[in-house]
């Protein structure tokens, strides 16, 4: 166990290590406690390919509509996937030689989490994304997918105006942090929540900062805006 837990804390790091055996010991006691540590991230949308054309010619990048069959196919429950649409959030599936490999989620406005009460709001209007679920099936996470996903979100987000998309990760999705590291990300906030039943509180580095609710109506908003990047 100590073995384990020392490993545990060597890849995550102390603090991130410390709330991933917390969560996991609030879970333990009741399905009802959780603790989701967020870091807000805000990544520019690139002009020009990510990778050379000829590492892209095999792979399609298009939209999956409401009632497509890869839907079906994505491992996420039909009523979130569901939810999803009805928010008017924007699914773009990659095929390689035709086949189904991965998918990614986007929001042009707004985003509600399904995870906790929580809508990002993304600034400015018409110029910002809210990316989430960034998904490759597990035989094509080894090659070019990742980089071949995102070149082709790129290019398609590139070509709508889109200068900036933000997104949240855990502390302790290390894989999600190396690939993205090299896209030029930049974190623009955090979150901690808590969950006990019902109640739900909120601590962050960005406003309104701290925030409490009960019940299924009580979600936060939490504005994002890219200043980190235009920091220099």
């Amino acid at each position: 166990m100590l073995q384990k837990l020392a490993a545990l804390f060597k890849e995550f790091g102390f603090f991130a290590g410390l709330l991933y055996v917390s969560d996991r010991f609030l879970a333990s006691i009741s399905p009802g406690l959780r603790l989701y540590f967020y870091d807000i991230m805000v990544q520019p949308i690139h002009k020009e390919p990510l990778i050379p054309e000829r590492l892209s010619r095999n792979l399609e990048i298009r939209e999956i509509k409401r009632g497509d069959p890869e839907v079906d196919l994505m491992p996420a429950r039909s009523d979130i996937k569901e939810a999803r649409f009805e928010q008017n959030a924007v699914c773009l599936g990659a095929f390689q030689k035709g086949k189904f490999i991965g998918y990614m989620w986007f929001c042009p406005y707004a985003y509600e989490e399904d995870e906790v009460r929580c809508i990002f709001l993304v600034s400015p209007i018409g110029e910002a994304v809210f990316d989430f679920d960034f998904y490759l099936f597990p035989e094509y996470r080894m090659g070019r997918g990742f980089i071949g996903m995102w070149n082709g979100a790129n290019q398609y987000l590139n070509e709508r105006g889109i200068k900036y998309t933000f997104s949240r990760v855990t502390r302790t999705n290390i894989a999600s942090r190396r690939a993205h590291s090299h896209l030029g990300w930049k974190c623009v906030g955090r979150t901690l929540f808590l969950q006990a039943g019902q109640l739900q509180c909120m601590a962050a580095t960005i406003s309104p900062f701290l925030h409490l609710s009960f019940g299924k109506s009580g979600h936060v908003q939490l504005k994002l805006r890219p200043d980190a990047l235009l920091v220099q």
